[in-house]
């Protein structure tokens, strides 16, 4: 007896205990913007046309009417056009504008709301989506706030590599990740199909690390800088984090970044930047920024060379583009070479610089 218990005891020890995998459920509610001031990495204007596509339990199509600057909506989805919106037009841009929330029900019967903004420009009326859904997560430091962005305007929150979030007290936005940065690190995040939750769980896969914030040449701030895999599955916005970034490893590209000084903001884009490749367990310093070079359409008329300003392109080390760019104190200067001397010609510079 005592032998067949000493053998039961060593099996047992043998066995390996198997730990559940700890995950965090974070519920989130619906938040309309009264004023927006969120910046997507890919922001569409989608044609309102005769109404605005988002499914419920009515149709397809909440729909509207328009004439000049008055809307009538059909905000409850029954078909029946109940509400009549007159939008304000922005004297220096003649640009109309107004907002509008949805009400209605989801085909699986839960009752919904959505935010949308509405523009009448050159393109005519425009719809973009002007909610999101918003909770916290816990942390280290205390609550961070998460916003979830029906980016590409199908009323669904959960599209990866295509609606955006944001995580943290900004207003620059990422492409939807399947991936967060949380407590010095990695999460999955799973959201629920009906976009009311989502749930974190320990990532566990093959990492590399980057650094764009400490290596970003330039006098002003990088104050966005959103990149995403070629898969679309893991999006980070690089600046919002100091110095080292670990991310799931693959090759990224840039979307979208914006630098900032004072009041004054320039966009970047991709531009001519080679793909990121960012290999598994090895560290990556970026560098990027300045000095930026300029390129230029230019026509001979007579004895002159004429050139726009809307006909410049700026791009910085690594082949990043810079788009709305107005250098501080002077104009950068263009100079008109002879191409046989390397005489300088003529000198230009833009007027109106700020």
């Amino acid at each position: 007896m005592s032998r067949l218990l000493m053998g039961f005891l060593a099996t047992a020890v043998m066995i390996p205990l198997c730990a559940a995998e700890e995950t965090e459920s974070v519920d989130l509610r619906y938040r309309s913007y009264r004023t927006w001031s969120l910046q997507l990495p890919s922001e569409t204007w989608f044609p309102l046309q005769d109404g605005i596509r988002i499914p419920h339990a009515g149709g397809d199509t909440f729909a509207f009417e328009y004439e000049g600057t008055s809307l009538k909506v059909d905000t409850d989805g029954d078909g029946e056009l109940d509400r009549t919106i007159k939008a304000l037009v922005d004297p220096k841009t003649m640009v109309s504008s107004t907002r509008v929330i949805l009400n209605g029900t989801d085909k699986s019967g839960q009752p919904f709301r959505y935010a949308a903004r509405l523009r009448n420009d050159a393109d005519g009326w425009e719809w973009a989506p002007g909610g999101a859904m918003v909770g916290t997560v816990n942390s280290q430091a205390g609550p961070i706030p998460v916003r979830i962005i029906d980016q590409n305007g199908n009323g669904k929150f959960n599209d990866v590599g295509s609606d955006a979030m944001i995580v943290g007290n900004t207003d620059h936005a990422m492409m939807l990740s399947a991936t967060i940065y949380v407590d010095d690190k990695l999460q999955n995040i799973a959201i629920a199909a009906d976009g009311k939750s989502f749930q974190l769980s320990a990532y566990d896969g093959p990492t590399s690390e980057i650094d764009m914030s400490t290596s970003f040449n330039s006098k002003a701030v990088l104050l966005s800088s959103v990149i995403i895999s070629a898969d679309r599955k893991n999006s980070f916005d690089i600046a919002a984090i100091e110095g080292p970034v670990r991310v799931p490893a693959g090759t990224y590209t840039v979307v979208a970044g914006v630098v900032g000084l004072g009041q004054h903001r320039v966009t970047i884009s991709a531009g001519r930047m080679k793909p990121l490749k960012l290999a598994a367990d090895r560290s990556k310093k970026f560098d990027w920024g300045g000095p930026v070079a300029s390129e230029f359409q230019f026509a001979r008329v007579g004895n002159e060379v004429q050139f726009s300003p809307r006909s410049i392109w700026y791009y910085g080390k690594a082949g990043e583009q810079y788009s709305g760019w107005h250098p501080i104190g002077k104009s950068p200067e263009f100079k008109v070479l002879d191409a046989e001397t390397q005489v300088v010609l003529k000198v230009a510079i833009l007027p109106g610089s700020c």
